[in-house]
């Protein structure tokens, strides 16, 4: 039985002083006060808000949700955000009644008054009790979306649109970092790759810390039948969406490993998407994260993993010998090699006769010609195999193995 006393393992970043490292990320298990409760009930570092846009959205849809169990992504088209006085309301209700839980409000402005609306938006924010401000400069789920999808309407450039451009997201940066009293998190996009740069550039100009991006804009699986049914329940037309959960994972670890590689060793970076337990948590800090933010894995199960995230996690640093998560921060990013310099062992397949089925899935892979079937057994001819490694991955029964060569 675990309980939120076994999420304790305070961090401190720009003064904010968090129980752990884990914060549930801006989205739909942050827009009411009750999820908040929940999430200091269960022992989270920290929230962010679900994003505020002011003027109010041009983009407000009533939610429509599907999650796929295979490949394990969750996504979604339409949404709703909050206003600029549903954020307030919420922050300050979220202060009021929360003791431990660190509030960060994501924000993004939208109309034409540039820098000193988003001045004022913090403002107000942080009057009515945010800890910290966290721009949004990723939301593929706005303006970007509607480029992307090729709409005629012209809209405000905001999210992701914006947020590929080093030059401008540092700039804003800078602005709120002297505007503003509390630690500013910038929250990035990976559409156009450049995230690394954008990340270096606001923590020149002064940024607290830097937030990964937990979804990506794609096409979710469709039926072929009915190619122009939405394939989202009560949504009659398709549309791009944006796809998160854990197949993501691979590509939130490569941007963090990038904006770790571009921006050297200090500042904070926030790691998010696909992480769901505390392999996933170890991994994303051993690619270069300082903290784990978590919004798809809460949407389908709920707050109270975390303790048992958090308990896994320190059992894995006390059987590995870490005294602190620094001392493997970096681990894996330290470790990536370039393709030109791997180090190839050579080795050639064998097949242990006593194992194999003689199923023959081995002799379908397409690229081999090493493998043949011989007396209902798969057979193997050294000087053919290149070490692919291939027919190890497709055996059902693990009757392969690999010789190094002499």
């Amino acid at each position: 039985m675990v309980s939120a006393e076994d999420a304790l393992l305070p961090f401190e970043v720009a003064g904010l002083k968090f129980r752990n490292q884990f914060l549930v990320g801006s989205g739909p298990t942050t827009k009411n006060v009750g999820q908040l409760l929940e999430a200091e009930r269960w022992g989270w570092g920290g929230v962010s808000l679900k994003l505020a846009i002011d003027p109010p959205p041009y983009i407000n849809r009533p939610p429509r949700y599907r999650y796929w169990k295979t490949p394990k992504y969750l996504g979604f088209a339409a949404e709703t955000r909050l206003t600029l006085e549903q954020a307030l309301r919420l922050a300050e209700a979220g202060r009021k009644q929360t003791k431990d839980l660190i509030i960060l409000a994501n924000i993004t402005y939208a109309g034409d008054r540039g820098m000193d609306g988003w001045i004022d938006m913090a403002r107000k924010l942080v009057a009515a009790g945010a800890h910290a401000i966290e721009l949004n400069m990723c939301c593929p789920n706005m303006s970007f979306n509607i480029q992307v999808s090729g709409g005629g309407k012209r809209t405000p450039q905001t999210g992701a649109s914006l947020g590929q451009n080093a030059e401008i997201v540092g700039g804003a940066t800078e602005v709120m970092v002297k505007a503003m009293g509390v630690p500013i998190f910038v929250k990035l996009t990976p559409e156009g790759g450049k995230i690394a740069e954008v990340a270096k550039a606001c923590f020149d100009k002064g940024a607290s810390a830097v937030v990964t991006t937990a979804n990506r804009l794609g096409i979710p699986d469709f039926d072929i039948k009915r190619p122009s049914q939405g394939p989202y329940r009560l949504q009659k037309e398709p549309c791009v969406a944006c796809l998160s959960g854990g197949w993501i994972k691979p590509l939130s670890l490569r941007d963090v490993f990038e904006m770790r590689t571009r921006v050297g060793p200090d500042g904070c970076i926030v790691g998010t998407g696909g992480v769901r337990n505390y392999v996933d948590a170890v991994q994303m800090m051993m690619c270069g994260a300082d903290m784990v933010g978590i919004c798809t894995e809460t949407m389908l199960s709920g707050f109270d993993f975390l303790p048992g995230l958090v308990k896994g996690l320190k059992k894995f640093m006390a059987e590995e010998g870490y005294k602190s998560y620094r001392d493997f921060r970096d681990a894996f990013a330290h470790a990536v090699t370039p393709a030109d310099k791997l180090t190839l062992t050579e080795a050639y397949a064998q097949v242990d006769p006593n194992i194999c089925t003689g199923c023959g899935r081995c002799v379908k892979v397409g690229h081999c010609y090493a493998i043949s079937m011989k007396d209902d057994k798969a057979v193997i001819v050294p000087g053919d195999c290149t070490g692919c490694s291939t027919c190890m991955d497709v055996c059902p029964v693990g009757a392969i193995s690999f010789v190094e060569r002499k």
